[in-house]
């Protein structure tokens, strides 16, 4: 996990997929022993950046709460993105 918090508890990385360039996850872990995705489509036109939210409801983002091996598991599709 890549960035803390200033309370040293909430860590958050992105990945990308390894096969879909334009399909990311954003991991979040709060230190309460479970992972938090949320996982999206990002276009870059030459207007604007497009992102699409993967399960919204209602046009909110939805957060997954998944165990470790879950995410390690889904972790071998993606690779580890450097935030700017």
């Amino acid at each position: 996990m890549a960035k803390r918090s200033r309370a040293n508890r909430t860590e958050k990385a992105t990945y990308q997929n390894i096969r879909n360039e334009h399909k990311y996850i954003d991991v979040v872990h709060h230190g309460d022993g479970h992972y938090y995705i949320i996982q999206y489509i990002k276009h870059e036109l030459p207007e604007r950046t497009v992102v699409n939210y993967m399960g919204t409801r209602c046009g909110h983002k939805q957060k997954f709460r998944i165990g470790k091996g879950t995410l390690l598991s889904i972790l071998e599709d993606y690779k580890k993105v450097e935030e700017a």
